[in-house]
């Protein structure tokens, strides 16, 4: 083998050094010849089929773990850890009892109407039922305390004769009818509403117009008949009824109110009518503050048990307005999470202003104290950055809802929703870091856990395109902001797997956190930060199987913590490094390999993960590893992976379905890198003592078994399977093994095939097969030579300068020792191989005076190399093939 010829160097050939950069082979400075090189090296470096790898190894890919949706929104999924809250809420706990609510504010009234109106104003106290507590947000009282009369800030004081009521708008337009300076019959003086009206034409969230409004009033002539004016009258008639709602007390709004209390089912113009006085109370309350707050809100619980969700989500958007804290933000996040339940409305959530709202409520909530509202304000926000009905699908008004769905993302991050996350987690994380979690706040970080999931899921794809879709947005976020927004999701990464390492014996809120990683880890930016923590993954696996009561249990973490290891190997060579350096996480490794390698490849979760998924993404940690020199050197004699790989490979040598054609491919690629960087010797025993269990000891019968794969006519890895022996056949006792397995008929079969990829492969075994004097004789009795003129006329043919040097390197190593070449080719066949050897050697007739091929540069040496060779040995009666350099 010593004198066998030196194989080409293709572009991209190269050892890996410990920084992950290719390192480009050097041609030797002694005697001008060409460095040898590994069949492996020729063909599978050389190659763009070669996906991702780097020099001699391959990065290997899988496909991430996908969570089957759910068919529709639920606050829990499958995968739920004991006491759950429930998806289904009642919320009627919330509403007041049937007591009148207390006086607001002081109100002069008239002779004529002031025995009606006193009866109604009383000062009571606040039943407060179930288990929410109005009376807390009071200051100074309790909930069975007797509220005094306290004043709400009213926008004005108006007649008595308008207030409470909107069917007397047919005096009010008889009122402003009239000349400004005449008073009116009543005795009450008319107030000014100028500081009224400017407070709500000023105020961001505008005014919508009261639909169908015109069917609630009584007055039978409140609407004129003229067919005419029709339109100009209604529209006249909604403009003056919003301005009525203006100009009613408070008071006045909350009796309204009150009258729908308990109200269930509502057609359109009742939608309308509480609608727009809900408007109206929005635009009062937010941001206020005062002992009133909870007579507010015992007039706006009354309305949770109505049909219409945009009645609810405005009772949610004012509660949240008033800055609500403990009992009562937990009601409100309990309203928008049974809104969102239902994906048709995302649309009322674009409308408004919830998404910001509840960004602020959970701002003031703790996940520990106030962790069943974390529990539904996160649900809420998982719903609303994500859709099971995906980006493509309409609602039944033709809305788009992924496009609903990317711009409620984009809003809630915009608004601060990442920094809050990362802020809670910490908070979780301090806890459990003294206290073991259990109860709400466990099912809290459930929650966040899958809203952040969500969100990165979408964000990283709405961010370049979602502004332009959305109608509230009207350019793109800059970069600065956008670089910030990533900057908070990268935070979340190490507290994540800290989270993920305190909840080991919380198996269900450790996989939720743990699919969360699955998805950071295809961001380049949380990649990194996964890879510090790259070794406490590996023994965060470890412990899987361990602490999961059955193999069922712990698929779904295994599958996604071999994805996320799998994506840092790929990325960072640091990691490789520092995981192989860890024995603890290295023995985590082959112990969890080893546990599924002995179990069923067909058993299944009720996710759908399976033993043979799982068995993949660990295979993948190995591959993706051993692309460092150091590592893949390392690995190959490591005890117990021969043995594991090999078990393997002999239960997916005949694949039956796509999973285990993938894990076949998998352990393919970690057989190409770790044998790669094997360094095998005729003297390897007496240099080191070689491991039990490890590659370097099972290369023999792995060998066989790949030999058995290759010969299946059918097998679609038998290109892999090629590349693989390429690396192992440079150690003579695995040649002889290959010779034994009948290689030589195999690699004839191979070479005949209409494949060229897996022509290309074979050839490269054939290229390290013939360096050995006695497989040259089998190989000439299967017309040998014949079938590698063929192969190198099809590539120059073709074009195909990959195949058509590495046939020019088999020819070589056929000829190396060779005393009588006429005798080992024969003068037809050195005619024809010259004649192709002209044909793609002739730049001229090939490119035209352009740019050559830089994949003909690589071959021309070669090629030159060989055709003068034998030009020679014709000319000075056949002397051993050397370069033809040496003869300059």
């Amino acid at each position: 083998m010593d004198n066998s010829r030196p194989f080409m160097d293709f572009p991209g050939a190269g050892n890996v050094d410990s920084s992950g950069l290719t390192l480009i082979n050097q041609r030797s400075k002694g005697a001008g010849r060409l460095v040898r090189k590994t069949s492996a090296e020729i063909v599978s470096e050389a190659k763009s089929m070669l996906a991702g790898g780097i020099g001699g190894t391959r990065l290997v890919s899988a496909r991430r773990p996908i969570t089957p949706r759910e068919p529709r929104r639920q606050l829990y999924g499958r995968l739920a850890p004991p006491g759950r809250p429930p998806s289904a809420i009642n919320l009627k706990y919330l509403q007041q009892g049937v007591n009148t609510l207390p006086s607001l504010e002081p109100i002069q009234l008239n002779s004529t109407a002031g025995t009606a109106a006193s009866s109604s104003l009383r000062s009571d106290s606040i039943d407060v039922k179930g288990s929410i507590s109005i009376g807390s947000e009071l200051v100074g009282h309790s909930s069975s305390t007797v509220i005094g009369r306290e004043k709400l800030p009213a926008l004005a004081n108006i007649p008595q004769k308008l207030s409470g009521s909107l069917e007397n708008i047919h005096d009010y337009e008889n009122h402003e009818s009239k000349s400004s300076d005449q008073s009116s019959n009543s005795s009450q003086p008319v107030p000014t509403h100028g500081s009224a009206n400017s407070i709500v034409k000023n105020h961001p969230l505008k005014r919508r117009q009261v639909q169908s409004f015109e069917e609630k009033l009584q007055a039978p002539n409140a609407i004129a008949t003229d067919d005419k004016s029709s339109l100009e009258d209604q529209s006249k008639l909604l403009r003056r009824s919003n301005d009525l709602l203006v100009q009613s007390s408070t008071e006045s709004l909350l009796e309204m109110l009150k009258a729908y209390s308990g109200l269930k089912d509502c057609d359109d113009s009742t939608t309308a009518y509480i609608s727009a006085i809900l408007h109206e109370l929005y635009v009062r309350v937010k941001n206020s503050k005062g002992s009133w707050r909870g007579t507010v809100l015992g007039a706006l619980y009354g309305l949770v048990e109505a049909s219409s969700s945009k009645i609810l989500l405005l009772v949610a958007s004012t509660v949240l307005a008033m800055n609500v804290t403990g009992s009562n933000l937990t009601g409100a996040c309990k309203l928008v999470f049974k809104i969102a339940r239902n994906e048709n409305n995302d649309n009322l959530f674009m409308d408004s202003d919830v998404p910001e709202l509840l960004v602020d409520g959970l701002g003031r909530a703790s996940p520990i104290e106030d962790s069943e509202a974390c529990i539904y304000g996160y649900g809420a926000v998982r719903f609303l950055t994500g859709s099971s009905n995906g980006a493509n699908n309409t609602t039944a008004n033709g809305s788009d809802v992924g496009n609903n769905v990317r711009s409620l993302a984009v809003r809630l991050t915009k608004h601060g929703l990442c920094q809050l996350m990362v802020l809670h987690l910490k908070m979780i994380n301090e806890i459990a870091s003294t206290t073991q979690l259990a109860g709400s706040p466990l099912h809290a970080l459930f929650q966040l856990s899958g809203a952040l999931r969500t969100l990165a899921g979408n964000y990283c794809v709405a961010v370049p395109s979602a502004c332009h879709l959305s109608n509230r947005c009207h350019q793109r976020p800059d970069k600065k902001d956008e670089n910030e927004d990533i900057a908070q999701i990268e935070q979340a990464v190490p507290l994540l797997v800290r989270a993920a390492e305190m909840c080991i014996k919380e198996p269900e809120v450790q996989a939720n956190i743990i699919r969360t990683l699955s998805v950071l880890s295809e961001r380049a930016e949380c990649c990194e930060r996964l890879a510090v923590a790259a070794a406490r993954l590996g023994i965060l696996l470890g412990s899987v199987i361990q602490t999961s009561q059955t193999v069922e249990k712990g698929l779904a973490t295994c599958n996604r913590l071999g994805y996320i290891l799998g994506n840092v190997m790929a990325r960072w060579d640091t990691a490789r490094n520092q995981f192989y350096c860890c024995d603890v996480s290295c023995d985590a490794l082959l112990e969890t390999l080893e546990y599924y390698a002995n179990k069923s490849f067909t058993l299944k979760n009720q996710m759908g993960d399976s033993v043979a998924q799982v068995l993949t993404k660990l295979i993948r940690i190995l591959a993706n590893m051993c692309v460092n020199g150091d590592v893949g050197y390392g690995m190959s004699r490591r005890s117990p992976l021969g043995e594991i790989l090999l078990n393997i490979l002999l239960k997916v040598k005949d694949p039956k379905s796509t999973e285990l054609d993938e894990l076949l491919f998998a352990t393919l690629g970690a057989l190409h890198n770790l044998s790669y960087y094997y360094e095998p010797s005729d003297t390897d025993g007496a240099s080191y003592q070689i491991n039990a269990g490890s590659i370097a000891e099972r290369m023999k019968d792995i060998c066989g078994t790949l030999c058995s794969i290759l010969g299946s006519d059918h097998n679609p890895a038998r290109s892999e399977v090629a590349r693989v022996l390429g690396n192992m056949t440079r150690n003579t006792a695995t040649r002889q093994t290959f010779c034994e397995q009948n290689g030589m008929k195999i690699l004839k079969q191979c070479l005949t095939s209409k494949n060229d990829e897996l022509m290309v492969t074979s050839c490269g075994v054939l290229v390290n097969m013939l360096g050995d004097w006695s497989s040259r004789v089998p190989f000439h009795e299967i017309d040998g030579p014949t079938i590698l003129r063929r192969l190198l006329h099809r590539g120059v043919n073709n074009r195909d300068w990959i195949m058509a040097g590495i046939a020019c390197q088999a020819i070589w190593n056929y000829l190396i020792d060779t005393s009588d070449i006429m005798k080992s080719l024969g003068q037809v066949e050195i005619d024809l191989i010259c004649g192709a050897l002209a044909e793609g050697l002739d730049e001229d007739n090939l490119f035209g005076g352009k740019e050559p091929d830089i994949f003909w540069e690589d071959f021309a040496p070669v090629a030159t190399d060989l055709w003068e060779r034998l030009q020679m040995c014709l000319s000075n009666e056949n002397s051993p093939c050397e370069s033809s350099d040496e003869y300059v």
